[in-house]
């Protein structure tokens, strides 16, 4: 029953993640009118776009193409229909009542390698237009309005959704009149750029797999063979191949179970007719799945050709077929690549200047994992994780009359926990950054859904502390009744994962350091980033329990442990009142109050489940465990746990340090410095505990209000207690990707600002704002 009990709580913890892994919604612009301009990156918009229109006036029953026009700052790109290895395609969303909107017509994609070289992503760079035909309404007169949503994701070294709503009128007249020749040439070269079908550029193409069926993970090959001039014509100009690299040379339209790469050139076709001339194109397709109808599929994408007078995109949209010979299998020699076309370099795509945001400062890898490292066993002393230390080092005098092999066991099942959570963590991190969305260390806590999971694991761990119930596993099976004997490794691990979830809410000297590297790098980087802070973190528990000459300082076991044990249970209820306080925060009180009402009843769950276990009732505390499960993912997706709408005026707000603090705004600093003022920056969050400690010990002290009023500071607070994609970035400006960050503005422009340690002291604030307000204060 309690090893049922344990996975039910472990389980809980390992599918929070995929509360929060969903996307945020942002919000569109209003209709501002036929421009717009959006996805901000240091405090400048890297992407505008602008509704186009083939015509300044429309008659009834016409049909005009439509448009939006997308224009990026050099070196960001937006996505394709397939954006490949990680992104998001770029969406219009039309509003049009009197008129008939056609599909979006895709201009072919460029290729680009994202920032780490590892992905391949298909998009547009500089501009594009994305346009569709529309056929205006019979009834229309008056004024036709066009309203179209863009939704995108705008990448260069890092990735920054976005969208806008773009508007305009045109007037319904008895005759289209056509707009400007500008206008009119955008359309016609965004049309020179569509794929076009075979058909349309007089080939033949036919597309043959090696094999028949394929087993998941098994490499197959397909060679398309592209054939122009079939009718014998003298004057016919052949298209060839035009790709410099071989994941240029075929853009699959569409994922499917078969990944899709070229490789490179074959022999050429057989010829139809004598003054046919064509080419084969061998691609790899890696079975995701089993397919056992390979001659089901369909091969979709685009070959670039060119030929004399031009070049061309060629549309593929054909069946896979397979002829196998003789011998059961396809003709090798058709699949055998004869010219190989290169891979490309890894920062051939990468634009000038596209080093992190940490600059030159930044550390290197291995200064990086010994940053991580160092914070990582400093976390140890914060408020997050230390009641879970101390639970697992007076553990260790429970265990005193175990074998040495099994304390050794617990040590280690105590470092897989919070290897494996940390692993998880990084996992969560990069799916998310390759979907485009900025997230930071503690990203998790702005989320009231995990806050409410998280408060629901603490509260049923504190009742164990309490003696309520045991989870607790022996080696021969579990064991019903309250007991302290040995337990199982198992516990350790799940009390691994419980200290990484714990640990999230603070940081530590180094830390941010490191995490602000690993954000900045690639999915490998931010993987050994996060090991090394695991292992930082697990090493004090796990030393104790290698080393036998530590254990000596442990005390002796003896009944003082169960008074111990139950004060530790008080500070885990304290940490479920301050995450209680963190969701009401975004939630609302009302929401609050049912969140405290969920706790309440699962500890009365807890409680009856307890009562069953100590009375030798298995059949029962199975009943009530299995309730008590149904009766949390119930009500965690009943309760009402999405943010309420923040004010977003910038106007001052009182706080309790005594500090006018303005809502966070970039360009709002410039403008005041140019105004003679020097600039605090407070990046905080009600979740962050290190935070709130500066808060409390530095800045409500009346020093800091004296020092701050005596240079006529502007105070900033950037508030990431939700997610905010615009702190997120200035957060990745500084080589950061968590909270706490201070920054300090010299009035003069030609100054630096000055970053403060994450942990703050009363003389080195002090220090800093008086030698920015020197720097030319009013």
């Amino acid at each position: 029953m309690r090893r049922a009990t344990l996975a039910t709580i472990t389980i809980l913890f390992w599918l929070v993640p995929n509360a929060f892994a969903a996307d945020a919604d942002i919000g569109a612009e209003g209709a501002t009118g036929p421009r717009g301009e959006y996805a901000l990156d240091l405090g400048e918009a890297r992407v505008a776009a602008e509704l186009l229109v083939d015509a300044t006036s429309v008659a009834a029953g016409d049909r005009v193409r439509v448009g939006v026009l997308f224009a990026l700052d050099p070196g960001w790109h937006i996505y394709w229909r397939n954006p490949g290895d990680s992104g998001r395609a770029t969406e219009l969303t039309w509003r049009i009542s009197d008129a008939e909107i056609g599909p979006t017509q895709w201009p072919a994609p460029g290729v680009f390698r994202e920032a780490d070289g590892m992905l391949t992503v298909f998009g547009y760079e500089d501009d594009v237009l994305l346009a569709s035909d529309a056929v205006v309404s019979e009834d229309a007169q008056g004024t036709w309005r066009i309203e179209v949503d863009t939704d995108f994701v705008a990448c260069r070294t890092i990735c920054i959704p976005g969208r806008i709503r773009l508007s305009r009128k045109v007037p319904v007249t008895l005759r289209s009149t056509r707009p400007p020749h500008s206008i009119r040439d955008r359309f016609d070269l965004a049309a020179s750029r569509l794929p076009r079908t075979p058909e349309w550029l007089d080939v033949v193409v036919e597309a043959r797999a090696s094999h028949g069926a394929a087993d998941a993970g098994d490499d197959i090959a397909v060679v398309l063979e592209v054939v122009s001039c079939v009718d014998d014509d003298d004057d016919c100009r052949p298209w060839t191949l035009d790709a410099n690299y071989a994941d240029q040379a075929f853009v699959p339209e569409v994922a499917t179970n078969l990944g899709l790469s070229a490789l490179g050139l074959s022999h050429p076709p057989t010829a139809p007719t004598k003054g046919a001339r064509g080419f084969s194109l061998v691609i790899a397709a890696h079975a995701f799945e089993d397919e056992p109808h390979i001659d089901q599929q369909r091969l979709r994408g685009v070959v670039p050709l060119a030929r004399a007078d031009g070049t061309a995109y060629l549309a593929v949209n054909i069946p896979i077929t397979h002829t196998p010979n003789t011998a059961g299998g396809a003709d090798g020699a058709a699949f055998e690549v004869i010219a190989a076309l290169p891979s490309p370099p890894r920062d051939a795509d990468l634009p000038a200047g596209a080093a992190t945001s940490m600059g030159a400062n930044a550390p290197s890898l291995g200064m990086a994992l010994v940053l991580g490292l160092l914070g990582g066993l400093i976390l140890n002393l914060m408020p997050c994780v230390l009641p879970v230390l101390a639970i697992k080092v007076f553990g260790i005098a429970n265990l005193a009359q175990a074998e040495r092999s099994h304390i050794v066991q617990h040590g280690f099942a105590y470092l897989a926990g919070v290897l494996a959570s940390m692993a998880t963590l990084a996992a969560v991190v990069v799916a998310l950054r390759a979907a485009g969305t900025s997230v930071g260390w503690g990203f998790q806590l702005q989320n009231p859904v995990f806050l409410a999971a998280v408060c629901t694991i603490l509260v049923v761990f504190s009742m164990n502390l309490f003696g309520v119930f045991e989870i607790t596993l022996q080696p021969s099976g579990p064991e019903l009744g309250p007991s302290m004997g040995p337990g199982s490794p198992a516990r350790s691990f799940f009390e691994g994962t419980l200290a990484v979830v714990l640990a999230t809410p603070c940081t530590a000297p180094f830390l941010g350091t490191a995490v602000g590297f690993a954000f900045a790098g690639s999915g490998a980087v931010i993987f050994a980033v996060f090991m090394s802070i695991g292992v930082g973190l697990a090493a004090p528990y796990l030393l104790v329990t290698l080393v036998p000459g530590w254990a000596r300082f442990v005390p002796r076991p003896g009944a003082w442990m169960l008074r111990v044990r139950e004060a530790l249970g008080f500070s885990l209820l304290a940490t479920v009142v301050w995450l209680a306080w963190v969701a009401g925060r975004a939630i609302g009180v009302d929401a609050q109050g049912l969140l405290l009402a969920h706790l309440v009843a699962i500890a009365f769950l807890v409680w009856i489940f307890g009562t069953a276990q100590a009375a030798a009732r298995p059949i029962t505390a199975r009943v009530v465990a299995a309730g008590a499960l149904a009766f949390v993912v119930v009500s965690l997706a009943s309760l009402p746990l999405v943010p309420a709408p923040r004010d977003a005026s910038p106007n001052s707000e009182a706080s309790p340090d005594g500090i006018e603090w303005l809502t966070f705004d970039p360009s709002a600093i410039g403008r005041e410095r140019a105004a003679g003022r020097p600039v605090f920056v407070d990046f905080t969050a009600d979740w962050c505990i290190t935070c709130k400690v500066n808060e409390l010990v530095v800045l409500s002290d009346e020093a800091v209000r004296d020092e701050l009023a005596r240079w006529n500071f502007a105070t900033f607070k950037a508030d990431w207690t939700l997610r905010d994609d615009e702190i997120a970035r200035e957060l990745a400006k500084w080589g950061r990707a968590g909270v706490p960050i201070y920054l300090v503005y010299p009035a003069d422009l030609g100054q630096e600002p000055k970053l403060l340690p994450e942990l703050l002291t009363l003389d080195a604030t002090l220090e800093a704002l008086r030698v920015a307000g020197r720097a030319g204060g009013v």
